[in-house]
């Protein structure tokens, strides 16, 4: 006897380790996929296996064909890992300063998705939301890095350097991604229900014989032919336990092909295939014991039975996995109208299929069942010897000729003995059209650039500051932006720590025209200043007089550090400040010497941040990198920067004044300005602001020193003897460099001038 085969008796499949082991016996067709009369449960990969990540241990991994999104088994993690970020704002002449303390976490973990090679990772979703888009742009931060599952994959360089060299798996055969730092923030700090979209072969898509091969070489069966199988699947999987059989019938339902064994071998044949033989009437054998004496009657040699319409299904429907929903389960059904039958079927199916296609297969699979209802027997002689299971015939029937399939053979003494349902070829040929419904556009806002300001300047608020402090600010570009972490480099550019986060993006601009000198001892009326904002959502607004001076609009242009009063917003949408006070905190030499293109920054508490350095590292050649909050060090762009520590140095002395007693000794004066503080508001002195009070005076010629004199008040003298021996004769005018001596950092700013 022989039949259509469709069994595989043997273990399961669904892990990489172990094949499938069986021996083929010949059945029955399977009735589910021809509309046979037997019923029968085909249980393939379900379609929930594809959305849950799992982390245990004996779970099973999935063998991935084409392009399909699936979630993966996390083999192994870190943990969270907390970082600590403090933002102060406020402070200095009454205000609070208010530190706030953020915590962020992330993870580092892997992930392995195929026990079978892989060619790439497109899209991944965590908890349903776009996480990484078709170009690799991740919408947190942190890093991927993909393993195909090649024979010779090494392991991991983060979980070797964690794990040990010799501890670490380097998960050979096994397709896995590792997500090294990414940020759970957008994930109630947990590590999210990840799904992959798994490219395992070039192009996405690949030939169902490759797949029927694959399934095969697994279950150690070696003689095989696919060579009809010519279609191209979109994408397959087995998720789990799967005999080998269940896997090639949930294939065959879709793709319409069937499988006989010949010669020892499995032959798989599409079943859109013409007739091979057309049986005459008188070719059909009598059955034993018919008494008819027309021998050429055939409705005499043929058993014709019918299944009833109730025991037909009325619905199909098919689950199955729609690309045009970002691979998630689409659904589609064939119904008939008006038959008794209420029988519903629902077929789910791991396969990756156009819902065209699956309205198409479920329309299909209904035409089989119901025109495949009626099953034929009879007997042929031995010239038909030739026929194997699973060819289709051509029978006269009700003076018609019909198209049967066969699916038993049988060798007896009254001929051969087949079974056969009817079939037609045509009813394969459907090309329905349905929808896949509307699927919300999902696209990853890529992380804003953001732009590092390196501030060398005296602290804006008058504080006291005792340690190196380096200002600095940052600009965010277009994209997501949520604040951004300092990291600096203390070995040229080699490894980098963090040194401060900022939660705030500063008000930057470019200065479109050239800013003249002006007054730094009053308000400059007649100068103004054209800017041109760097974001567009940033604004600039005006202050009263009372305002100014109390700290309000503040600014940083060239070096200068200036306020402004008024602001008028221009038609080309750039703003013209005036009212200006110049030379603010010690930088009045910036006043003159102004260029083009100068870059503005507005100075507040909430944008301008600081961060303590050490006092080796005043002078040194430092790297710095500012990365947006979920982007990576590596990928940043280091900028170097060299800093004198402005925020430790004296200010220049003011009102320097020379006079010259009988004996012809000069004595020179001058008033002394503080760092710290400096509102003359009770009417006595400000604060020294240093440890001590100190000056260096250089007396000048030309521009060459001749003599350096100290004081530990604002006064000095130099006697007519110094004088003659520096120049040769008393001076009756003098250039001078005042400077205060800071204990911590030594010469302030001086004031050179001329008495």
């Amino acid at each position: 006897m022989a039949s259509v085969v469709l069994t595989v008796v043997g273990t399961a499949i669904g892990g990489p380790i172990g094949g499938m082991i069986g021996g083929l016996v010949g059945q029955r067709v399977d009735q589910a996929i021809f509309g046979g009369t037997a019923s029968r449960t085909i249980e393939g990969g379900r379609l929930k296996d594809l959305t849950v990540q799992t982390s245990a241990y004996g779970e099973p991994i999935s063998r991935v064909y084409g392009t399909l999104r699936l979630p993966g088994n996390v083999v192994w993690s870190t943990g969270l890992k907390e970082t600590r970020n403090e933002n102060t704002e406020g402070g200095g002449k009454g205000s609070q300063k208010v530190t706030t303390v953020t915590y962020s976490y992330s993870a580092s973990f892997a992930v392995v998705l195929s026990g079978r090679k892989i060619s790439d990772v497109g899209r991944i979703w965590a908890d349903g939301k776009l996480l990484r888009d078709s170009t690799g742009a991740l919408a947190s931060g942190g890093s991927l890095r993909i393993y195909s599952g090649t024979a010779f994959q090494q392991a991991d360089p983060m979980i070797e350097a964690l794990e040990g060299q010799n501890s670490a798996p380097a998960l050979r055969n096994l397709a896995y991604v590792v997500f090294d730092d990414l940020e759970l923030a957008e994930y109630a700090n947990r590590i999210p229900n990840l799904t992959f979209e798994v490219i395992a072969d070039t192009g996405g898509e690949i030939p169902l014989s490759a797949i029927i091969s694959d399934i095969c070489d697994l279950s150690g069966i070696t003689a095989y032919d696919v060579s009809d199988l010519d279609q191209m699947v979109g994408g397959y999987v087995i998720s789990g336990p799967t005999k080998s059989r269940s896997a090639i019938e949930e294939l065959a339902q879709i793709y319409h092909f069937d499988v006989v064994e010949q010669e020892n071998s499995l032959l798989f044949r599409t079943l859109d295939r013409t007739s091979l033989a057309t049986i005459a009437p008188d070719d059909l054998i009598q059955p034993a014991g018919n008494s008819s004496s027309n021998k050429s009657e055939p409705g005499e040699k043929i058993t014709l039975s019918r299944r009833q319409d109730m025991d037909l299904p009325r619905e199909i429907g098919l689950s199955f996995i729609d690309p045009d929903r970002d691979y998630q389960t689409g659904h589609q059904r064939a119904r008939r109208l008006h038959v008794a039958s209420d029988i519903v079927r629902q077929n789910a199916y791991p396969l990756v299929i156009s819902s065209d296609k699956a309205k198409s297969a479920s329309e299909i699979q209904l035409d089989l069942a119901w025109y495949g209802r009626e099953t034929v027997s009879f007997a042929l002689p031995p010239k038909y010897a030739d026929l194997l299971p699973g060819d289709i015939v051509t029978l006269t029937l009700g003076g018609e000729l019909q198209d049967f399939l066969l699916q038993e053979t049988e060798n007896g003494v009254q001929g051969i003995s087949c079974l056969a349902i009817k079939f037609s070829k045509t009813l394969l040929d459907r090309n329905s059209y349905a929808d896949s419904g509307p699927v919300p556009v999902q696209e990853v806002e890529n992380l804003a650039p953001s732009q590092f300001f390196p501030l060398d300047i005296p602290t804006i608020t008058g504080e006291n500051v005792t340690s190196p402090l380096l200002f600095w600010a940052v600009a965010a570009g277009t994209g997501k932006w949520s604040g951004a972490g300092l990291f600096i480099s203390r070995d040229n550019d080699q490894t980098y720590s963090q040194l401060d986060f900022s939660a705030a993006d500063v008000i930057s601009g470019t200065v479109e025209n050239i800013l003249p000198d002006g007054p730094s001892a009053y308000w400059d009326q007649g100068n103004d200043l054209l800017v041109h904002l760097d974001n567009p959502g940033h604004t600039l607004s005006g202050e009263t007089s009372d305002a100014v001076l109390k700290g309000a609009n503040i600014a940083w242009v060239g070096g200068e550090i200036l306020q402004f009063q008024q602001v008028v917003l221009e038609p080309d949408g750039r703003f013209r400040l005036s009212g200006l006070l110049r030379g603010r905190r010690g930088t009045e030499r910036y006043v003159p010497g102004h260029g083009a293109s100068e870059i503005f920054m507005l100075l507040s508490s909430a944008t301008v941040n600081t961060a303590t350095l050490n006092f080796s590292d005043i002078g040194q050649p430092l790297f710095f990198k500012t990365v947006t909050s979920g982007g990576r060090v590596e990928d940043a762009i280091p900028q170097a920067h060299s800093f004198t520590s402005e925020v430790l140095k004296p200010f220049p002395p003011v009102h320097a004044q020379g006079k010259r007693d009988a004996a012809g000794t000069l004595i020179l004066t001058w008033v002394r300005r503080s760092r710290v503080g400096g509102d003359w508001l009770d009417n006595a002195d400000v604060p020294l602001g240093e440890l001590y009070e100190k000056y260096d005076v250089e007396i000048l010629n030309d521009s060459a020193v001749v003599r350096t004199l100290t004081s530990v008040k604002a006064e000095i003298t130099y006697p007519d003897t110094l004088q003659i021996e520096d120049f040769g004769s008393t001076q009756t005018s003098l250039d001078v460099r005042i400077m205060q001596i800071s204990d911590t950092i030594g010469r302030g700013w001086p004031l050179t001038v001329s008495l």
